[in-house]
């Protein structure tokens, strides 16, 4: 951990509000505080990724692509989809954490997407969109998210993201636990 909050900077893949103010939250909550810049950065995946392998890919080339915007301590990357399970399809995400050498990675809880959603999103349409129209929320990302939408509002894509966020952080905060082991 670091010994004063302005040391702290951490460069976020993504100009979302959402996605900004979980890494400060988390941040806040994890070093006391950091000054958190975010990054229009490429995932190089599909709008609304449909496997774990993608989401995951998405988030660590967000987080190498903002650490490489440079003056960072970390690098930070959320990317969420729908992994296929064989019990239908899950709505998650994913964050990378990059330190300019190891990536570290946390989940979001997961949760069912209705069946007519994802028949939707196979077809081509987004997800975000999808959201959008049966909820009449314009901008429904930057505010509470499919989590939200899905869950009544007692999961945020914000405390999603929070959640994914102290995973993937926990090899920094708790470093003497995981010392020794490589990634």
């Amino acid at each position: 951990m670091r010994e004063t909050v302005e040391r702290v900077v951490v460069n976020v893949g993504s100009l979302n509000r959402i996605k900004r103010r979980a890494v400060e939250e988390a941040c806040r909550e994890l070093f006391g505080g950091a000054t958190v810049r975010p990054f229009r950065t490429d995932s190089g995946v599909s709008h609304t990724p449909a496997t774990d392998d993608e989401i995951i890919e998405g988030a660590a080339r967000r987080a190498a692509g903002a650490f490489g915007e440079g003056g960072a301590d970390f690098g930070v990357g959320l990317e969420g989809g729908v992994a296929q399970t064989p019990h239908g399809p899950i709505l998650k995400g994913w964050v990378a954490v990059f330190d300019g050498t190891r990536t570290f990675i946390g989940a979001t809880p997961g949760l069912p997407l209705p069946a007519s959603v994802m028949e939707k999103v196979r077809g081509g349409r987004e997800l975000a969109h999808l959201m959008e129209e049966m909820t009449g929320v314009e901008d429904v990302r930057s505010k509470q998210g499919a989590f939200g939408v899905l869950t009544g509002n007692r999961i945020t894509r914000l405390q999603s993201f929070k959640l994914a966020l102290y995973c993937a952080f926990a090899p920094v905060v708790n470093g003497k636990l995981y010392a020794g082991e490589a990634r």
